[in-house]
């Protein structure tokens, strides 16, 4: 699964964006995403770091950006 699809579903998914916070590789596979430690490590800081919590939006490009040296 990539990073943009599990993006999306903590955007739309309410349920979801919950269990990520709480535990996100139990939330992770529980829907069948599998993410590098990487991949779940930036995904984690970049939501705290922008995410609810200051009033910013987590950019799903500048994710993207980022994660795009991590696909094969």
């Amino acid at each position: 699964m990539s990073l943009a699809q599990v993006v999306y579903n903590i955007s739309n998914d309410s349920d979801f964006a919950d269990q990520w916070r709480n535990d996100p590789k139990a939330a992770l596979a529980g829907r069948g995403f599998h993410l590098s430690r990487e991949e779940i490590n930036f995904l984690a800081a970049g939501l705290t770091k922008g995410g609810r919590d200051e009033g910013r939006a987590v950019k799903l490009s500048d994710i993207l950006r980022e994660a795009s040296s991590w696909r094969m």
